[in-house]
């Protein structure tokens, strides 16, 4: 009996080896997952100058896991005067100050990289808050004009800590309640109404977070 147990034992013995050869062979002796891919967040960022954001980076690895890489990161601005990273906090981005935004917002894109893996882009606007903002239509707020016509439009605005307004036509986000008659308005203010469609629609632009009150635009 006692030489059957030994060679039970020898022979568990050995299948305990083969599979941990096995294991070794396959991945070795505590081998730490491979980076595959970089996240980072949050997105769709804007910030008033000399703010600060944490940025966080999200790593996905070859076994399936995830983790929180910040700390490991290399952290890069694509336009520093517009916003950089901390040199002491990792993954601290800081807007630059007022005097670097002279035509708001002023934007840059940052990423997050981790030996050769490089997280995709995130834009990050830095403006100034909006104090107020004004939008006329041909010098008004309300017009009346025939259908095919280019029609004008001039965005100007107030900022915190900037003394005057600014005109801010080609910085702004259009809003067009009816784009059946107006489909568009370019960077510089012009727009040309649907030619053959007559009706109103009220035009209102955005910057900063910030929504001007609505002018009215009448095609006949």
């Amino acid at each position: 009996m006692s030489s059957t147990n030994s060679k039970l034992r020898l022979i568990a013995a050995f299948a305990a080896l083969a599979t941990l050869a096995l294991a070794v062979s396959c991945r070795g002796f505590f081998v730490n997952p491979t980076l595959t891919s970089l996240a980072i967040g949050p997105q769709n960022l804007s910030l008033a100058p000399a703010a600060t954001q944490q940025m966080v980076a999200t790593g996905t690895f070859d076994d399936g896991s995830t983790s929180d890489v910040t700390g490991k990161c290399t952290w890069s601005s694509s336009d520093q005067s517009v916003a950089n990273f901390s040199p002491t906090v990792i993954g601290q981005l800081i807007a630059g100050p007022l005097s670097n935004i002279p035509n708001p917002p002023g934007q840059t894109t940052v990423t997050a990289s981790d030996g050769a893996v490089t997280s995709s882009s995130v834009t990050v606007n830095v403006c100034p808050v909006v104090q107020s903002m004004l939008v006329t239509v041909q010098g008004g707020n309300s017009v009346t004009v025939p259908a095919g016509s280019t029609v004008e439009f001039v965005a100007t605005a107030t900022f915190n800590g900037v003394t005057g307004s600014q005109t801010v036509t080609g910085q702004v986000t259009w809003n067009i309640s009816n784009t059946g008659i107006l489909s568009s308005i370019g960077t510089d203010g012009s727009g040309i109404t649907t030619d053959g469609t007559t009706g109103t629609t009220s035009v209102s632009a955005t910057l900063c977070g910030s929504t001007s009150a609505a002018v009215t635009l009448t095609t006949d």
